[in-house]
């Protein structure tokens, strides 16, 4: 096996580094830039407050503007609503019939209807004739002219809408609606009450049914008429407006305004909402990310957990729209208002804590010199290429190490991946090759770093190092690890960097193999280098002699109990990684988070500091007291793990890049403190141990 590496290729990666690093500080000020957090909620959620607590709406409306809101959302109205508000006369058929049968004569608007219809809703105005009109015409759109019906005269206007009466609870919202939940169209009214009372607007219409250029028009002519500076859109249901066949149209009818954009349905398990990736193309990714506590899971938590969950989101998630609801259910003794308040101030409190500013969010945007923004924030092709020039040079490196390859053939390999991958990248997106290139990153780095230790413990397997030199060498052999594994992690970020990865418009994939590669890898490696299958270091026939000999071994009760607990922690560990399903996470972990998240800068991620870093040291002491291979092999899996873990941070591009380097710093403090105390804990166990066995087996 070759002991050194190819200096060329050596020189290709720390120029790959180089570029990279650049790329990382261009893309970590324009995560500094970007740094004004909207602090939002609904305003039929504080009219409801206002209800419960049998306030003013203007007294509530003020108080939470006080506390730190800054943006309202208004929704689309519909005619129970507008009845609730006394703004319309509404009635269903039911309601009419069933008054007819108790011998009560229709009366008022309604006094003309002889045979009401069962499955229909009867509406007239009451001193809001303008609201209304409105009403008649977003009717109009919704259904269609020929289930609107005109019953009434010029003096005394009534309509009848044909459609089912029934409602549907909040929870089943994602059913068809009736005709008196129906969305209608923005109030004016609402709008201007949200104005009036200090906030910016934020509105969230819902698509049409066979929608058209006229329907998208009569939002904004809503809007318009309102005299409401509206600045931002944020989708509504499960389709943005405009979709399938309108979505652009309705980009430019947005023009200048932001898109404010939900969470990615891949994390969190958030829904997918149609039509907003090409909505935030045609935008030019004019985007900013929203947060919002599921209102299921917010009933189950305490308010203490909600405000953790929002102390990290901003920073560590790059969320630049805190979508906050209320609580509804007194908590701590307080009562609706006061908690609410309470729970608002300290989300406001501890956004500038972090060095935000509370205002209209900001989006990501290309940073010129001199010039400011500069439109989106896109990768320029041409700069990618030294960095994965710099991945192709690592796994050349790598399958130096497995195959016999002259210095020559090793260049020559590399050089026409990096032309093909050029090639493939200038010609078209290239997004497939950025993932496989990222992905690369995330498998050799750690690999390589873990063969250059294990280079620096065969140098002295021949002498016996004390536990304590261990601790010694073992931090700063831990530290060059970790370097090393940072120069992938770098390179990951770098390959991945623009408005597209930072939004999760595209995502990295492959988290599950970014765990489970590397280890595959080095079991190969480790096998080749110290040659644990007799006739893998001699010829393909040997070796499949020697793997036929190893499938034809008789197992015991003893080897299986050890792969099923193998299985178990492998299962665990790959359930544990990516965003969705897996294993859930225990309570003692949650408190252990949440401790660690007030200690550090950056909680480091528990398979660093709590597995790979002590296994890290353990790998150290059995190398260097010449424990069998088989045991140095699985301590040595053990400490990939934490080196694979840390570059895999930088695969969740929503965190800020400086924040993922913070982060594998804090791990090591972390992992090196655990570590040196569980390697002292085992040595001073392995020396009584030892001395036991002494007296009774001598």
């Amino acid at each position: 096996m070759k002991s050194r590496y190819n200096p060329v290729l050596i020189v290709v990666i720390i120029l790959g580094l180089v570029c990279s690093l650049w790329i990382n500080w261009n893309r970590h000020e324009i995560e500094q830039n970007n740094n004004t957090v909207e602090m939002a909620m609904e305003y039929e959620n504080l009219c409801r407050l206002a209800a419960l607590e049998g306030l003013p709406e203007a007294t509530v409306l003020e108080k939470f503007h006080e506390a730190g809101i800054t943006s309202l959302m208004v929704f689309d109205t519909n005619l129970k609503r507008l009845s609730n508000r006394n703004v319309l006369h509404v009635a269903t058929g039911g309601e009419l019939r069933q008054a007819q049968t108790l011998g009560l004569p229709p009366a008022g608007p309604f006094a003309g209807i002889t045979t009401p219809v069962e499955n229909a809703v009867y509406v007239a105005p009451k001193q809001d004739r303008e609201a209304y009109e409105d009403t008649v015409a977003d009717l109009k759109l919704r259904f269609g002219k020929e289930r609107v019906l005109e019953l009434g005269t010029a003096e005394a206007p009534l309509v009848q809408v044909l459609g089912s009466t029934t409602l549907v609870p909040p929870e089943r919202y994602d059913e068809p609606l009736g005709v008196l939940q129906a969305p209608l169209g923005l109030a004016v009214r609402d709008l201007q009450r949200v104005e009036v009372a200090g906030f910016k607007v934020i509105v969230r219409p819902s698509n049409y049914l066979e929608v058209n250029e006229e329907k998208i028009d009569s939002i904004f002519q809503r809007i318009a008429k309102s005299g409401v500076h509206v600045h931002a859109y944020m989708p509504c249901g499960r389709e943005v407006v405009g979709y399938p066949d309108h979505v652009d149209y309705m980009a430019e009818k947005l023009g200048q305004r932001k898109l404010i954009m939900l969470e990615h349905y891949t994390q969190l398990r958030f829904a997918d909402i149609k039509g907003l990736i090409p909505m935030a193309e045609a935008m030019d990714y004019n985007v900013a990310r929203s947060y919002i506590i599921d209102s299921l899971e917010q009933k189950k938590i305490s308010v203490g957990e909600a405000l953790r969950r929002w102390a990290l989101t901003d920073e560590e998630r790059n969320i630049r729209v805190n979508y906050i609801r209320p609580f509804y259910l007194s908590k701590e003794g307080k009562d609706l208002m006061t908690l609410n308040l309470d729970y608002v101030r300290d989300i406001a409190d501890s956004v500038k804590e972090r060095g935000f500013t509370i205002g209209e969010a900001g989006v990501f945007e290309s940073l010129q010199e001199k010039e400011g923004y500069n439109g989106p924030y896109l990768a320029n092709k041409l700069s990618l290429i030294p960095l994965m020039a710099a991945v192709l040079a690592a796994g050349v490196l790598y399958l130096s190490l497995l195959v016999s390859l002259s210095r020559t053939k090793e260049l020559l390999l590399w050089a026409g991946l990096t032309v093909a991958a050029a090639v493939v990248l200038l010609i078209g997106r290239g997004l497939l090759l950025r993932q496989l290139m990222a992905l690369g990153a995330a498998v050799f780095f750690p690999v390589l770093s873990m063969n250059y230790i294990l280079d620096l413990w065969d140098q002295r397997r021949n002498s016996k190092l004390s536990a304590v030199w261990t601790v010694i060498h073992g931090c700063w052999q831990l530290a060059l690890a970790i370097a090393l594994s940072l120069v992938g992690g770098s390179l990951l970020a770098g390959i991945l960097a623009d408005g597209r990865f930072l939004l999760e418009i595209d995502i990295y994939r492959g988290v599950k193999l970014t765990f489970v590669l590397p280890l595959l890898l080095m079991t190969v490696l480790y096998f080749k280098r110290y040659q644990l299958l007799e006739g893998m270091h001699q010829d393909l026939p040997g070796l499949y002699r020697r793997l036929g000999d190893l499938l034809n071994t008789k197992l015991t009760f003893k080897y299986v109990f050890v792969m099923l607990i193998v299985l178990v922690v492998l299962l665990y560990f790959v359930g544990r990684s990516g965003h969705t399903g897996g294993v859930p996470v225990a309570a003692v972990e949650l408190k252990l988070r949440a401790f660690l998240e007030q200690l550090l800068l950056a909680r480091p991620r528990q398979k660093e500091f709590m597995i790979g870093h002590p296994a890290f040291f353990l790998a150290a002491y059995a190398a260097y007291q010449g424990a069998p291979k088989l045991w140095q092999y699985a301590l040595t899996c053990g400490a990939l793990i934490g080196q694979a873990s840390l570059v895999q941070t930088f695969c969740h591009m929503r965190t800020p890049v400086m924040m993922s380097f913070i982060r594998a710093l804090d791990g090591y403090v972390c992992g090196a403190v655990l570590g040196v105390i569980v390697l002292l804990a085992v040595a001073v166990l392995f020396h009584y141990g030892c001395k036991l066995k002494r007296r009774y087996l001598v």
